[in-house]
């Protein structure tokens, strides 16, 4: 792969204005060096300022999604995309300075990748929550871990299933999966934001993700995955 192809980073997000403001501006100046542009697609449902945030960044695309749900705003971010590699990057994840080098190094060998992670705040739980990510495995494969593809593969799947509002991100790798599709874990981390920890607690969201995986390995149509996350979890 040649190591000037294109790369598009699309963000999905939903009332993240905060974190945009913070993340943003970095990536953008990355974004200038590294022949890559960055791809916002909001909500319809965000009610903050955004687009605000946005609209004075070069090498950036904000658009509004026509439907709320992260994988239709990432399918949306797809359609809109010049570059020939996609990478899909949650709005609170800081990736690395050399992202560019490490995906298109890592495209070489594979069509999908993702990285390993490590959450913004120190301690032992939040750390043992990571160890599950480092190699391929159950729990590999989450949207934190920021997915990327060549292009024509991600075609080839037909990008995100939109039928699931959460769980996406697992939907997706075991298609690739089912597949056979060749894929790798970047061992450089992206930073993950611990947020929906200290909103509720350690035990609660590591319970409540083990329930809500237990019920996708077992069948649960999204809307019933959707329910029971909304119902149990403070964002």
């Amino acid at each position: 792969m040649d190591k000037k192809e294109k790369i598009s980073v699309i963000i999905p997000c939903y009332n993240e204005e905060e974190n945009l403001a913070t993340k943003l501006p970095r990536l953008s100046k990355l974004a200038e060096a590294n022949n890559t542009e960055i791809i916002v697609v909001n909500s319809p449902k965000s009610t903050d300022n955004s687009e605000e945030v946005c609209k004075s960044l070069p090498h950036l695309t904000y658009t509004n999604g026509d439907e709320a749900g992260r994988a239709f705003q990432m399918n949306y971010g797809a359609k809109l995309a010049t570059g020939s590699i996609l990478l899909f990057v949650h709005a609170d994840v800081t990736i690395p300075d050399n992202f560019d080098v490490l995906i298109r190094e890592e495209l070489k060998q594979n069509k999908v990748g993702f990285f390993n992670y490590e959450f913004d705040k120190p301690g032992f739980w939040m750390r043992f929550n990571a160890s599950f990510v480092k190699e391929k495995g159950t729990f590999t494969g989450g949207g934190d871990q920021c997915h990327f593809f060549d292009k024509e593969t991600f075609t080839k799947l037909e990008g995100y299933n939109e039928e699931y509002i959460i769980m996406e991100d697992f939907e997706m790798i075991d298609r690739v999966e089912k597949l056979n599709i060749p894929y790798s874990i970047i061992k450089t981390p992206v930073i993950v934001s611990s947020r929906k920890y200290e909103k509720n607690s350690w035990l609660k969201v590591s319970l409540i993700n083990g329930y809500v995986f237990l019920l996708y390995k077992l069948g649960a149509s999204p809307q019933r995955l959707q329910r029971g996350y909304k119902r149990l979890l403070r964002n």
